[in-house]
């Protein structure tokens, strides 16, 4: 019997996906498991495993195509059977979904007073309002939404979308050049659009930057005991998880232990309230191909060693082979970025909202250090915190940072 293949809703607010690729053709054997295609959320690319074994058949979608969840884009057949006619399609093809009655309603009323699109917007599925709409208030349709069939945008989206932008700064529009600004006179390689997982960072970071009043502190940690720890452990870890310890594991462990000492370093602003969180859930910073991801350990506090190393081995394989659900990428309560991997000695992140503090990381290098009025080579790490300045003192997050370096530089009751 013929397997339905579906736009799936791997998100609880996820309405709809936009389809990127199929990994087979269609005719192909498949295996129930396998790597089928792929589709972009709000957060990630992800790759959706095949629902059954058989042939995959009858396929609806191509790249780009914007999809409800549940929508039906191919079928697994068995050996020797057929798709009924109803649901046979040419390979590769869009899908186009029938309109609901009540947007077909809301496209008869909306047909009068409709103003004619412009060139960069003709390519958008949207009603007629919206568009004369969205020229009135200076909305760029190519990013909306829409939540009509396909995408389609209808009033409302615009609607929505305008008071969002209203009632957030101007800076935070990304995209919109500042009044007066030109762009150079050099020739263009290429244009990329600001769209998917890039476009959602740029606003959030944007968000926070001219939202949140940042105050960044920074102090140098001591790393010997850290790394003599991680030696003496490699093996051992390596045995029991198959995963080797690295520093930034080490971090986010000693960042666990810390924090449930410091409630208003793991906190979020929620208009008129501070939210004190009991779990602590770290987020670390990740770069995939050409954006950034935060997958989360969750109840990091409750964990050792052994078990973060492990988490966080799973999910960064996870992420970069795009199996990681965006529920695997939500609800940190403080973030770790660690660029030391890069050669980056010092840097200040921006807060990952609506969180009220983000941790960087830089490279461990040996530097001279006076001891005991001897100067030696010690592994040296810069720590810098960016903190909410609406929730984190200067003096909270100094506290929180004194206590950490006391942490790393006498780890070994984190095992």
């Amino acid at each position: 019997m013929a397997t339905a293949v579906i736009m799936p809703k791997v998100d609880m607010v996820m309405e709809t996906g936009t389809f990127l690729e199929w990994l087979k053709q269609e005719g192909d054997r498949v295996e129930k498991g396998d790597p089928l295609f792929v589709i972009m959320t709000d957060k990630a690319s992800i790759e959706i495993e095949s629902p059954a074994s058989g042939i995959l058949a009858g396929v609806r979608a191509r790249p780009e195509d914007v999809i409800p969840v549940t929508e039906v884009i191919a079928h697994i057949l068995e050996p020797g059977e057929v798709l009924p006619a109803t649901e046979a399609s040419p390979a590769v093809k869009s899908v186009e979904l029938a309109p609901t009655p009540e947007a077909v309603h809301a496209d008869q009323s909306e047909q009068k007073g409709a103003a004619t699109p412009s060139p960069d917007d003709r390519r958008v599925r949207a009603t007629p309002v919206a568009r004369r709409l969205a020229s009135e208030l200076g909305v760029d349709l190519n990013r909306l939404q829409g939540r009509g069939p396909r995408g389609r945008i209808h009033k409302a989206d615009v609607l929505a979308f305008a008071e969002d932008a209203a009632q957030a700064p101007v800076a935070v529009r990304v995209g919109v050049p500042a009044v007066g600004a030109s762009l150079p006179s050099a020739r263009r390689k290429e244009v990329v659009p600001l769209a998917g997982p890039r476009q959602i960072t740029a606003e959030r970071m944007a968000y926070s930057a001219f939202t949140a009043p940042h105050i960044t502190l920074t102090l140098s940690v001591d790393m010997s005991e850290a790394a003599r720890l991680r030696s003496r452990l490699l093996d051992a870890i390596v045995e029991r998880t198959g995963v080797r310890v690295s520093f930034t594991a080490i971090l986010v462990r000693a960042v666990a232990s810390t924090l449930p000492r410091h409630p208003y370093l793991n906190a979020s602003l929620d208009g008129d309230q501070i939210i004190l969180w009991e779990d602590v859930h770290v987020g670390i910073a990740t770069s995939i191909e050409d954006y950034l991801i935060v997958p989360v350990i969750r109840e990091a506090q409750t964990k050792d060693l052994g078990e973060i190393v492990a988490e966080l081995g799973d999910l960064v394989e996870r992420a970069r082979a795009r199996r990681l659900p965006p529920s695997e990428m939500a609800g940190s309560t403080f973030t770790i970025s660690n660029l030391g991997m890069f050669g980056i000695e010092s840097f200040a992140a921006i807060i990952n909202p609506p969180e009220s503090a983000i941790l960087a990381a830089g490279k461990i290098l040996d530097t001279p250090v006076g001891v005991q009025g001897q100067i030696e080579l010690r592994p040296t790490m810069h720590l810098t915190l960016s903190a909410d300045h609406r929730v984190v003192d200067g003096v909270a997050g100094a506290r929180f940072l004194a206590d950490l370096k006391g942490v790393l530089e006498n780890p070994y009751l984190l095992i």
